[in-house]
């Protein structure tokens, strides 16, 4: 049975390099369905699902991405389940010879076994680990199941997203005519963000600065890029016109309308958020010209072999003098430049920036 997750839908992006990395995202993820279900057989059921993230989820593969996988439980726990991730952990491995997939990082934080119970009812407080807290947001903003046996997956995401909504005690603005944007999801993802950041210095400082400059270049960019698009789902709750129509005097519809919202909005990936944002928000062409080329930019150097290997070897130190390193730093500042338009002078966006994302 393929589960509901597959049935996802698709905005165009704008940019043909853009597009060309979703394509090869795609062919990968196929490509790893096919060499699991080869080496492994059945590797996931109803109440688990092979869940990545990362570069392959968001559909921006480039030749040195690494395979950030979870294998993600919803249901009894089992011996089973320890075994089937082993095997992956090893055919992974050997294949990471073959130049076919290259393993997670060594945080620890991929390649092991998720629990839904953890993911869904730990939000907040001492239990909520960093592991836990990135799992949750990325399932929600960059993640993807693999094979047919999504059920397990699309059961977490519902469940993380109606936790999110049952700690709001208002869907609806006073005057009961739009939907409040979703504070308690939105402060998490406002969390996340700043807990990258200060884990960028953490982790500088453990590994003794080495791969500074290729961390760096991913929070200028693609950890910010996850940031963004995570505000405006949070945003759109409020602004889309079609949920607005769906308001009801029923709590639980309300809820209902609201869960679906985000959800079919998640199933997008983070640029597809922010392209499917350009027109309903009247975002200048200018403006998204700048945003999407910038991206385009930052995936070509990382696609390159040579930039990539300097900017994994660059120290803080040697930032300022490194040529590919001025380079990354041009390409995030106009970047930013866009971002800082649609979420600080967008008519629409930027009094929803000031009295949710900053106050």
């Amino acid at each position: 049975m393929v589960g509901l997750a597959t049935k996802r839908t698709s905005t165009k992006l704008p940019n043909p390099g853009l597009r060309q990395a979703s394509i090869e995202a795609a062919l990968k993820r196929e490509e790893l369905d096919r060499l699991l279900s080869a080496e492994i057989g059945r590797y996931a059921s109803e109440d688990t699902s092979l869940v990545v993230f990362g570069s392959l989820a968001r559909g921006e593969w480039t030749s040195g991405s690494d395979l950030d996988w979870t294998y993600l439980i919803d249901g009894e726990a089992n011996s089973d389940h320890l075994v089937i991730v082993q095997k992956i952990q090893r055919l992974l491995e050997q294949k990471k010879n073959k130049k076919k997939f290259r393993p997670p990082g060594p945080t620890g934080t991929f390649g092991n076994l998720a629990f839904s119970h953890d993911i869904i009812h730990q939000i907040g407080g001492q239990h909520d680990t960093n592991k836990n807290t990135t799992w949750r947001i990325l399932l929600l903003l960059e993640s993807r199941a693999i094979g047919k046996n999504t059920e397990a997956y699309e059961r977490v995401i519902r469940g993380v997203i109606g936790r999110y909504l049952a700690e709001d005690n208002h869907q609806l603005t006073h005057d009961l005519q739009k939907y409040r944007v979703p504070r308690f999801l939105l402060n998490d993802i406002v969390r996340f963000w700043r807990t990258m950041a200060v884990d960028f210095a953490s982790k500088q400082r453990d590994r003794g600065g080495e791969g500074w400059g290729l961390r760096n270049a991913k929070l200028r960019m693609s950890r910010k890029l996850i940031f963004a698009s995570g505000m405006l789902v949070c945003f759109g709750a409020h602004l889309d016109p079609a949920l607005q129509k769906k308001i009801s005097t029923d709590n639980n519809e309300l809820k209902f309308h609201l869960l679906q919202h985000i959800r079919d909005n998640v199933k997008l990936t983070p640029l597809e958020i922010l392209a499917k944002s350009i027109g309903p928000y009247s975002i200048p062409n200018a403006i998204s010209k700048e945003l999407f080329d910038s991206y385009t930019k930052f995936l070509k150097v990382l696609d390159d072999k040579d930039d990539r290997k300097a900017l994994e070897n660059l120290r803080s130190e040697d930032s300022r003098t490194d040529p590919t390193f001025k380079r990354i730093r041009g390409i995030s500042e106009s970047f930013e430049h866009a971002l800082d338009y649609i979420f600080f002078e967008n008519p629409q966006i930027a009094a929803l920036t000031r009295k949710y994302g900053v106050f």
